[in-house]
């Protein structure tokens, strides 16, 4: 069974980083540096969804309530990271499955994916 993570960040650097170490890690990965709409998700059937909140077309909170709100997506595990203070907060009003504050370990982020990534696949 394949394990795969839909990356949402903006930060392109950050995103091919996070990626990187994701397929070391033996995860296929696609991502996008916009909020845009859930089809592209949707499309490739990810395992887990990894959100920073802040996008340069909105806010990643937004996108995580769309996805828990989609028949196609809500069992999807959501986690969202970022820089903001009050994450925590943030993480749990969107339906987040959980949240890791920038910036982070990527050892932090492999715990956090294969975490909630497991009940879904066989790692």
């Amino acid at each position: 069974m394949s394990k795969r993570i839909f990356v949402v960040e903006d930060d392109a650097d950050l995103s091919e980083a996070i990626q990187l170490m994701l397929r070391e890690e033996g995860y296929d990965t696609r991502g996008t540096l916009h909020k845009s709409s859930i089809k592209g998700i949707i499309l490739y059937e990810p395992n887990l969804v990894l959100i920073d909140n802040r996008l340069m077309d909105g806010l990643g909170s937004e996108l995580c309530v769309a996805l828990k709100n989609h028949p196609l997506t809500s069992h999807i595990p959501v986690i969202l990271i970022s820089g903001w203070t009050d994450l925590a907060a943030i993480a749990e009003e969107c339906g987040a499955d959980a949240y890791l504050n920038k910036p982070f370990e990527m050892s932090q982020l492999i715990e956090t994916v294969d975490k909630h990534i497991r009940p879904y696949v066989k790692l």
